[in-house]
């Protein structure tokens, strides 16, 4: 069965970039992101902004199952959700450290919306 997403709030958004913000190359486990820089402040802007545009999306729930298989596993935002916390739902949360870097970006960001006071739950 084919998941619908064609009325998802992404398709028609004019940074698509947006979700796919914070990505850590998995094929260079000795990478580490300083999450203090300003790239990674950056990063952490358009999480949030992506994150903030999927809250109210009505293709979420459809774009989280696309989002929990095969290579959207691991990269893009879907369904309100970053990979770390998806491949956390999906039991694939592991000492790699690129798998790591993305639960810590996904965990930075939650952390900051929570301080903003944006709701995201």
């Amino acid at each position: 069965m084919q998941l619908d997403v064609s009325n998802g709030t992404c398709l028609s958004h004019d940074n698509p970039d947006l979700w796919f913000a914070g990505e850590v190359d998995l094929a260079d486990p000795t990478s580490s992101v300083n999450t203090n820089s300003v790239e990674a402040t950056k990063q952490v802007e358009n999480a949030i902004t992506a994150l903030s545009i999927c809250k109210n999306c009505p293709a979420q729930d459809n774009c989280l199952e696309i989002g929990k298989s095969g290579d959207a596993l691991y990269y893009g935002i879907y369904g309100g959700t970053m990979p770390g916390e998806r491949l956390a739902m999906v039991g694939r949360l592991t000492k790699n450290s690129g798998i790591l870097q993305k639960a810590r970006f996904a965990i930075k960001v939650r952390n900051t919306m929570t301080e903003r006071g944006i709701q995201w739950r």
